[in-house]
């Protein structure tokens, strides 16, 4: 068995790695570079093998460091996580239910959410509790990575984002699928078909979400358009509203949800996309042992109610 300091260590490890040095790492942490230097040395010894290879230059893993690290930084995070569930126990299973969502996901799913009634379920989960259940949720936004992590480390009840949703201690359940179209300036050659498919963007300005939203999505967006043999110029834009703004002066073309187009504006008209396999998919998550334990009622009743008004859509 690791002695009780073997989580510090590790610590200490991950921070010498993406400081690249001992000193910087020293700062970092708060204390000497004689005691980090000392407590890797004992690792080493331990292990049998040098982690770090030293120069006056810089500072590399070697091929066993290399090996070592992306374990200890699994290993740190789910420490965090185990840390965030204990602290937010209470709020877990007490508190009010608290579900994030996705900027991107559709405004009709969110007045959804916004309209269910769940007090008969708060009631039944907090029957051993004082405190007076909440008839509504509380709702907080954030991008589908952030959710996630929020989800996983129990900040959160549940998530509902853009899918892919790929963690494996998340339950996850897809409750829209929903098409594309493109936001064209009125002058536009394009403003004239009924129809358009991904393969007539070819040379157009498109304005679509920065990577960083929501990698996972964007990837498969990307990856698609790429093997239709189209080439866009892709502009980054953070909001649909944004998005539409910017078509109507003539700057480019914008790949949007179906849904947005009841927030069209003059200067521009919004065509389906024909592409069937160009979708947005929508998701609810939770962690798996909080759908099995007190709130095993709620995700059934939220996720029926969602289906049957967005059905149009599947």
């Amino acid at each position: 068995m690791f002695d009780h300091s073997f989580l510090q260590t590790q610590v200490y490890v991950a921070t010498i790695a993406e400081q690249g040095s001992f000193s910087r790492a020293a700062k970092v942490l708060n204390t000497s570079q004689s005691f980090l230097t000392r407590k890797i040395g004992m690792l080493e010894n331990a292990l049998g093998t040098k982690l770090f290879e030293r120069s006056t230059r810089k500072m590399v893993l070697t091929p066993a460091g290399k090996l070592l690290l992306p374990e200890i930084e699994k290993s740190l995070r789910h420490a965090e996580r185990a840390w965030h569930l204990a602290h937010f126990y209470v709020r877990i299973w007490k508190g009010p239910l608290r579900i994030g969502y996705s900027p991107l996901i559709n405004s009709s799913t969110l007045a959804l959410l916004h309209r269910l009634d769940l007090a008969d379920l708060e009631k039944a989960r907090m029957s051993s509790s004082l405190e007076v259940p909440e008839p509504r949720a509380v709702f907080e936004s954030a991008t589908t990575r952030k959710l996630m992590t929020r989800v996983l480390c129990g900040e959160l009840h549940a998530g509902i984002g853009i899918m892919p949703v790929q963690e494996s201690d998340l339950w996850v359940e897809t409750l829209i699928r929903e098409p594309f179209s493109v936001c064209v300036p009125k002058n536009h050659a394009l403003a004239l078909r009924t129809a358009i498919s991904i393969r007539d963007l070819h040379g157009e300005v498109l304005y679509w979400i920065p990577r960083r939203v929501n990698p996972g999505f964007y990837d498969v967006v990307t990856e698609y358009i790429q093997s239709t043999g189209a080439e866009v110029i892709h502009e980054e834009v953070c909001s649909i509203a944004q998005a539409i703004e910017i078509v109507s002066h003539n700057l480019g073309l914008a790949l949007l949800p179906r849904t947005a187009s009841h927030l069209s504006r003059t200067g521009v008209v919004f065509k389906n996309i024909t592409d069937r396999y160009l979708q947005i998919e929508t998701a609810i998550f939770a962690r798996k042992d909080i759908t099995d334990g007190p709130l095993k009622e709620l995700f059934p009743f939220v996720v029926s109610r969602l289906k049957d008004q967005n059905v149009n859509f599947q």
